[in-house]
């Protein structure tokens, strides 16, 4: 297992040097995006968190990264890797399910609402059971908003297909149509305020042969058309 992690974070980690070094601008690792790792253990099927390393080799190389993050369950451990620093993340997530963290939703609140600690650049948008793609465009756009605010030079993106209204593990409803408008709007904003640099992680997903795949292909392939750019 450890050996099966290191190959996902390695891929991760290829396409933050081939971007560092300006030979890539739109990177997709499908393995990559481990959201729930933390520093001193594996969670929730994630060992090691690529994208929070991604984050730090980013920013200590001088760019200034912003997390976004859209997936049935919540992206705990990219926060609490980044919470000390100035990097924000941003996560769009189902607040009633897996992993539970209070820092990421209100406890005891099924209704979709935001829980943002904008002291230390942290960003959550619960949504409720069954919320569909109105919720998922609606959330993006108001990360996005805020993700201006920070003059990003890379976007950090971890795609979740497990949102998606078949989903066995979601209780989301997110559909093609609602992907493909999020896509378009990270992209547009990658083309304003990055220079079209965005790192594309698949994150969750519980369908391998049907669902998953598909939805990271529309996002990918959409965020890619869109920009035109080296890849």
């Amino acid at each position: 297992m450890g050996e099966t992690a290191l190959l996902m974070f390695e891929g991760t980690k290829v396409l933050v040097e081939q971007m560092i070094a300006g030979d890539t601008t739109v990177a997709f690792n499908p393995q990559g995006a481990k959201h729930h790792a933390h520093f001193d253990h594996a969670f929730g099927f994630c060992v090691f968190n690529d994208m929070a390393w991604a984050a730090k080799t980013f920013a200590a190389e001088g760019l200034k990264p912003v997390y976004i993050d859209w997936d049935a369950h919540a992206g705990d451990g990219v926060q609490h890797l980044l919470i000390d620093t100035d990097i924000p993340t941003m996560s769009i997530h189902n607040g009633k399910n897996f992993p539970s963290d209070p820092t990421m939703a209100e406890p005891g609140n099924s209704e979709t609402h935001t829980w943002h600690n904008e002291k230390q650049h942290a960003y959550n948008w619960a949504l409720a059971e069954g919320s569909g793609d109105n919720d998922l465009v609606a959330s993006v756009s108001e990360a996005l908003a805020i993700a201006s605010d920070y003059s990003p030079d890379v976007v950090l993106l971890a795609i979740g297909a497990d949102g998606h209204h078949t989903d066995p593990l979601g209780a989301l409803a997110f559909d093609y149509p609602g992907y493909k408008e999020v896509a378009g709007m990270v992209a547009e904003f990658a083309k304003i305020h990055c220079k079209s640099r965005v790192l594309i992680g698949g994150a969750g997903g519980y369908q391998p042969e049907t669902e998953t795949p598909e939805v990271w292909a529309t996002v990918v392939a959409t965020i890619f058309q869109s920009l035109d750019t080296k890849s």
